[in-house]
């Protein structure tokens, strides 16, 4: 009936405002990592250091750290318009949502975590070529070339950054979807804006930009230094490039 589906729809909104929210919560941490990747590394690769170069790199990184969440959001989307339509939300839901934010996050420490000592040596980040030849032993190599407080205080970032990361997954709580009762029955425009806004936001983060072209390695380019250049990707955007 209308007057369960629009409760329904409710909770759908609600449950992917908590997930947008984790995700902007994620793209924090992943500004955290390209931070002290620029204050451990980068910053004595870059020559000529410019300030509004540095800002404008963290900036692209944020579009670029977005993208990879609007891709990951997509698929929730369209699972949570089902169960709205379907009207079914059970608890097993709630915790494949939860376990599902687990892996991504749990990927993108460990690909940021190699990725920072190859770009340590190379100036630049790892690449699907570089990854497919990819080893421990590799990993560690690098690790044992470089300074032993500079390997050891990324090492200690990115274990509190991914147990971060692992509380607030665990600390969301969804609720439950007849909480959004009302004795407003909600409009078609109510509707409409509950299925259509969501689908709009994350597609713009997917892309990246508002341009014709979706956002791409020249948007990187925004320093003569390759080093402040390769600061704008991440290691996830990197991994099939």
């Amino acid at each position: 009936m209308p007057s369960r589906f629009i409760f329904s729809l409710r909770f759908s909104s609600k449950v992917m405002m908590k997930l947008a929210k984790l995700s902007l919560a994620m793209v924090l941490f992943m500004s955290l990592f390209r931070l002290n990747l620029f204050l451990l590394s980068a910053f004595a690769k870059v020559e000529q250091l410019n300030l509004m170069e540095v800002l404008y790199s963290f900036g692209t990184g944020i579009r670029f750290d977005l993208l990879i969440f609007g891709f990951l959001l997509l698929p929730i989307y369209f699972i949570l318009m089902i169960q709205a339509v379907c009207e079914k939300w059970p608890n097993g839901m709630f915790l494949f949502y939860k376990f599902y934010f687990g892996a991504v996050w749990l990927a993108i420490s460990l690909l940021s975590f190699v990725d920072f000592f190859h770009y340590a040596h190379h100036g630049r980040r790892m690449r699907f070529a570089e990854y497919s030849n990819w080893t421990p032993q590799f990993t560690l190599e690098q690790m044992q070339s470089l300074p032993q407080n500079q390997a050891l205080i990324f090492s200690i970032i990115t274990v509190v950054l991914l147990v971060l990361g692992y509380m607030l997954i665990r600390a969301v709580n969804f609720g439950q979807w007849k909480d959004e009762y009302s004795p407003q029955k909600g409009s078609k425009i109510e509707m409409a804006l509950r299925i259509v806004l969501p689908l709009l936001v994350i597609v713009l983060a997917a892309r990246g930009t508002v341009e014709p072209h979706h956002l791409a390695l020249e948007h990187s380019q925004i320093s003569h230094s390759t080093a402040l250049n390769e600061i704008s990707l991440n290691a996830v955007w990197c991994f099939d490039k």
